[in-house]
């Protein structure tokens, strides 16, 4: 877990609980919108224009959500517009991390070991966990469109 930018070894990969010890997500700390015009999305947060080859999706194949933005990105036809890096699927002392196990892929677009590197890049002082499925805009901003963090 990140605390003001600074990686926490002793941390748990579930933060919050419900009474019933059911996993409560995190509400995401990046959420914005990728649209035709780049205008604004439904919730009238800042929006980012549709581009080919400007973003890139980090992902988990173990991971529920981040399958979910792997099916969207199938059925949408976009695996020629959106590029993907895969972590590992177990997590390290660290987090995620990018490496050699089967089907996990480098990071190719940061150079980055782990995924709480790729938040740090997004926001030096960020506080929270880092997860995946995230959404990077490779082109202007350089940092998370969106994150299930």
């Amino acid at each position: 877990m990140l605390v003001n930018g600074k990686w926490t070894e002793d941390w748990q990969p579930v933060q919050a609980k419900d009474e019933k010890g059911g996993f409560v997500r995190q509400i995401s700390s990046f959420r914005n919108w990728v649209t035709p015009d780049g205008s604004a999305g439904p919730t009238g947060e800042g929006g980012f224009e549709a581009g080919l080859g400007r973003y890139h999706l980090y992902v988990a194949y173990i991971c529920p959500w981040a399958s979910r933005t792997l099916i969207g990105r199938k059925l949408k036809g976009l695996e020629d517009v959106i590029s993907i890096s895969v972590v590992e699927p177990a997590l390290t002392k660290q987090g995620w991390r990018f490496g050699d196990y089967p089907g996990a892929t480098q990071d190719h677009v940061n150079g980055t070991t782990y995924m709480h590197e790729i938040y740090t890049r997004a926001a030096p002082d960020f506080s929270g966990r880092a997860t995946v499925p995230v959404l990077w805009d490779s082109s202007t901003m350089n940092r998370p469109i969106s994150c299930a963090c």
